[in-house]
């Protein structure tokens, strides 16, 4: 069986539902079947899910701009490791 890492905002809500499916099913189920039926779920529920991500925020062409301008005012620095950034550039590209 291959393994993916998969990172969510929604780990807590994952936890619980495992918890709530533990109450209700009387066994164990792991965080790996939640999410396989969550999957299974979304599949035959499609219409559902293209609604939900329908209203997820899109990158504004302001904030690529300002995203693209950043970068650019980077472009010729050299690598610092104990350089900090602004980390909401970051959040805005990653939760695209």
């Amino acid at each position: 069986m291959n393994m993916a890492v998969i990172k969510t905002k929604n780990k807590q809500a994952i936890d619980e539902l495992q918890a709530k499916l533990i109450l209700r099913l009387g066994r164990k189920i792991s965080q790996q079947e939640t999410l396989d039926l969550c999957i299974l779920n979304a599949t035959n529920n499609f219409e559902d899910i293209l609604q939900l991500a329908s209203t997820i925020p899109k990158l504004s062409p302001e904030k690529a701009e300002r995203i693209i301008k950043k970068f650019e005012a980077y472009a010729d620095s050299y690598y610092n490791p104990e350089e900090k950034f602004d980390s909401s550039i970051d959040n805005d590209i990653y939760s695209l």
